[in-house]
């Protein structure tokens, strides 16, 4: 098959030319369109499609995105959502990170479920526990949507109050609580019912003291809307955050926290 045979086809038409810039091809979506294995070796010989990784095929002179990437692992089944710091990033909270020095945090998978051209093209950080009582499931997770909500290959982003809790739980040992306050500083927009509903569901008692002692110093107004009483904080005993010999005391909220 010549290269001009190849690029009148209709099937590589919609191949290379409906899918945004930066996201790679994966096979999952050739078997959908009806091509072939065999076909999908005639475009790589000929040209049309490079192999990044079994599995996953980059189109002609695209370059390629860490979001397209990321969607192209959700196409294939790697049940993964952009979460923590990376997400806040994204949407534009922790704008004054340097852009491309952060690691992009992953959650829901391991880190042997991603291709090795994924890791060697984007640094990353994976989160393989379950921070929240939820469904599995990406598209069933509790707040985590597409970055674009009317794009169907956008990326699964955790919203704001999703990602905040995610990257509190980061907190010593990989997140410096500095720069977590910091960044929790300005978000004076926090959605009271979402971060009431990720409350409740949040297995982990550090973060949950974590995010009402920060919230508190900071004095961000979604403190005084929550419903503490259906959070589980835990014994009314401290609950110590230490590391390198510095610690944290933080107390149970109780209802003082919103007084």
């Amino acid at each position: 098959m010549s290269t001009n045979s190849l690029h009148s086809s209709q099937n590589l038409k919609i191949t290379l030319f409906a899918l945004p810039v930066g996201m790679p091809i994966t096979t999952r979506q050739l078997e959908q369109l009806g091509i072939s294995r065999q076909l999908v070796h005639r475009y790589v010989r000929s040209g049309w499609l490079e192999q990044l990784g079994y599995g996953y095929y980059l189109r002609h002179g695209d370059i390629l995105t860490q979001n397209g990437a990321v969607t192209a692992l959700e196409f294939q089944g790697v049940a993964v959502h952009i979460g923590g710091k990376a997400a806040l990033t994204l949407h534009g909270v922790a704008h004054y990170l340097a852009l491309g020095k952060e690691k992009l945090c992953l959650y829901g998978t391991s880190r042997n479920s991603l291709p090795a051209w994924f890791i060697h093209q984007f640094p990353t950080e994976v989160r393989g526990g379950r921070l929240f009582n939820e469904d599995s499931e990406l598209a069933n997770r509790l707040h985590v949507k597409r970055l674009d909500k009317n794009d169907p290959h956008s990326p699964f982003v955790a919203e704001p109050e999703r990602a905040l809790l995610e990257m509190l739980d980061d907190v010593p040992q990989k997140q410096g609580i500095d720069e977590a306050k910091k960044i929790m500083e300005p978000m004076f927009t926090l959605r009271f019912d979402a971060l009431q509903i990720l409350l409740e569901a949040c297995t982990k008692i550090k973060v949950k003291r974590l995010f009402f002692h920060l919230a508190e110093e900071l004095s961000l107004p979604v403190l005084k809307q929550l419903d503490n009483s259906k959070i589980d904080f835990g014994a009314l005993s401290f609950y110590i955050l230490s590391k390198k010999g510095n610690s944290l005391v933080l107390k149970h909220p109780g209802k003082s926290a919103i007084e």
